[in-house]
Parts: C-alpha cells; sequence; structure tokens
C-alpha cells in the first residue's frame, strides 16, 4: 500500500507539501498541486481520512442512528441520505440503537472515539440517549428526526406533519361514507403520538365524539418483540372483534397498516367495502399488496435534503446555527379506502 511519502518522492516535492494539498490548508502553487494530484492518481493513492481527522478536527463522516432497522421507511430515509452525503464527500455510518439505552450510550461513545462529523438520530421517544444528545448538540453537529413534539432550544428537528395528515384522511373517510373509523398506533413512540393527535383532531373537525374503543395504542414495551406487521395483524383482530366494529382503520404507519389488512383478508373482510384501511409513510410495500394500500406518503427526499442541509452548515459554517421544519405529505388514495 502506498504511502503520503511514495507520493511525495513520485512528486518530487515535501512529505508537508502533500499534506497541504490533501488537508486543503496552506497556500499552494498550481502547478504543485497538479503535480500532487497527478503522483496520488498514479499510485492509486487514497487519504486516510481518520488520520486527517486527527489533525483536522473533521473525517467527512456523519453517522444515521435509528431504533429498528427493521423498520422499512428507514431503509428508503438511508437511500436518499447517502446520495446527498456522496455529493459533498461524506461517508455514513448506520447504527441500529434498537430500544436499549445503553446501547445507544455505547454507540454515542464510539462515534466520539471515531471522531465523526455530525450525527443524524431518528428519534422514537425521550430516555438516557437522548438526554445525552441533547446535552451534546452544543459541541456535536446533531439533527433530529421523527420528533414533531420536540420542545428542547437551540437544536434541530425535521420530519412530517403528521398530525395535519392524519386529519386530512380522517375528513376524507368521513366525506366517503366512515362511520366508525378507529386508530392502530404504538404508544409513546413520538411520530405515532403526533399523528394519534391529528385522529382526534380530525374526529373533532367532523363532528364525531371520540370512541376510546376504536383506539388501539399498542404500549411500547409490548411493541419491543414484535414485528409491526404482527402488532397490526393483532390490533386489527381485537378491534374487528368489537361489537360494533369500524368501517374504517387508520394506521400510525404503513406495517401496522399492512398487518391489519392482511388478518382483514384471512378473516373475509370486504376490503375497502366493509372496512376502509389507510397508513402512513408509502413503503415501497405498499403498493404491491392487494389491495393496493391507501397511504400517506411522507416526502422522504425532502426530509432528508432538510436534514442534511442543516446538519452540514452545522458541521461546515457554524454549530450554533438551527432550524426546524416539518414536511407536507399527500394522500395516495389507492384500492384499500373507499
Amino acid at each position: 500500500m502506498n504511502t503520503i511519502i511514495d507520493v511525495a518522492k513520485l512528486a518530487g516535492v515535501s512529505k508537508s507539501t502533500v499534506s497541504r494539498v490533501i488537508s486543503g490548508n496552506g497556500s499552494i502553487r498550481p502547478e504543485t498541486r497538479k503535480k500532487v494530484e497527478e503522483a496520488m492518481a498514479a499510485l492509486h493513492f487514497v487519504p486516510n481520512q481518520l488520520a486527517r481527522g486527527i489533525r483536522t478536527g473533521r473525517t467527512h463522516t456523519i453517522a444515521l442512528m435509528v431504533s429498528e432497522t427493521s423498520n422499512l421507511y428507514y431503509n428508503e430515509l438511508l437511500y436518499h441520505i447517502e446520495a446527498i452525503a456522496r455529493e459533498h464527500d461524506y461517508m455514513v455510518m448506520l447504527c441500529n440503537s434498537g430500544t436499549d439505552s445503553q446501547l445507544g450510550e455505547k454507540y454515542i461513545s464510539w462515534l466520539q472515539q471515531r471522531n465523526v462529523d455530525g450525527l443524524l438520530y431518528c428519534f422514537y421517544r425521550d430516555n438516557e440517549v437522548t438526554d445525552r444528545l441533547y446535552s451534546l448538540s452544543s459541541t456535536v453537529p446533531i439533527v433530529f428526526l421523527d420528533n414533531p413534539l420536540g420542545s428542547h432550544s437551540n437544536t434541530s428537528y425535521v420530519g412530517a406533519d403528521g398530525l395535519t395528515d392524519i386529519a386530512e384522511v380522517i375528513r376524507d373517510l368521513y366525506i366517503n361514507g366512515a362511520q366508525r373509523i378507529a386508530f392502530i398506533g404504538i404508544d409513546d413512540i413520538c411520530n405515532n403520538t403526533y399523528r394519534f393527535m391529528g385522529y382526534r383532531a380530525g374526529l373533532t373537525a367532523c363532528g364525531y365524539e371520540y370512541d376510546a374503543e376504536l383506539v388501539y395504542r399498542i404500549p411500547f414495551e409490548s411493541a419491543i418483540d414484535k414485528s409491526h406487521f404482527q402488532l397490526g395483524y393483532e390490533a386489527a383482530q381485537h378491534l374487528m372483534a368489537l361489537r360494533n366494529s369500524p368501517d374504517a382503520i387508520v394506521a400510525a404507519t404503513d406495517m401496522l397498516a399492512i398487518g391489519a389488512l392482511k388478518y382483514l383478508n384471512e378473516a373475509g373482510v370486504d376490503v375497502p367495502g366493509q372496512v376502509s384501511v389507510v397508513g402512513y409513510d408509502n413503503i415501497h410495500l405498499s403498493s404491491m399488496l392487494s389491495p393496493a394500500l391507501s397511504t400517506i406518503a411522507q416526502p422522504v427526499e425532502q426530509i432528508a435534503n432538510e436534514a442534511m442541509s442543516i446538519l452540514l452548515h452545522k458541521i461546515e459554517v457554524d454549530n450554533a446555527y438551527n432550524k426546524s421544519f416539518l414536511a407536507k405529505s399527500t394522500f395516495l388514495k389507492r384500492a384499500s379506502s373507499r
């Protein structure tokens, strides 16, 4: 493997000159820079970003920390974030912190040891990890995603306006004849809570009274060891066993909605004739079902762009810069709703 010394010899310059070309620091004559770059290309020399980070304080790496890599929405988010990062010569490290706060704390320590330039944190709920990240955000560039309920000052939040999105879907179901609209979500997950607030606001706007019997919010602790597909399946099973069962089900995520749809299909329930089903996220799988799932399409690319724009500004210009952004989503009406 060729080293910086080999590049210096081939270019006929000193090792320090090569270092200045790599780091971009100091004044280098154009002809000298060209010789060094040609030598690097000829030797297939790739600068050691971690070693550069020790000298410059930058490693051109960012981390994306999520609570569940099984959540298909995060796969799509990662795709867009990586594309943007590559355009700006950054590498993305994916960290699956799970729901174990000790593992989350360990990831934070590892990332600090590796001198990552910034962090995108996909928020589930307040815990010891988020408390530490709030504290670190004054010195480490951090953008919080999926936390529309965030109330900490001097922090940046990016996500979708789930409250307004769900309220508009409730109105659409009402206009199309739904009388008993149920909600499926996971309790104590921040964006699920915000979407539940939209469910209640939508009912009120349509003149419906809130009926707790039609709400199936899975306790967070019960959701840890099961897939969201299974949780949605069990939720629909419970709701359809009610004496006065719903004629529409709105789920806080597509994965919950897909599980509900599976149960309804197996139980012989006509969708959407008897029950309309609507999800949230527009994961790729949602359009492949039979019937295709009506869903709220988050503008994932826009969310990734906003989050990366804020993070890069914090990294490269001023970490004190903060901005919060809630994106407007689009209701995609497919075959699963009237």
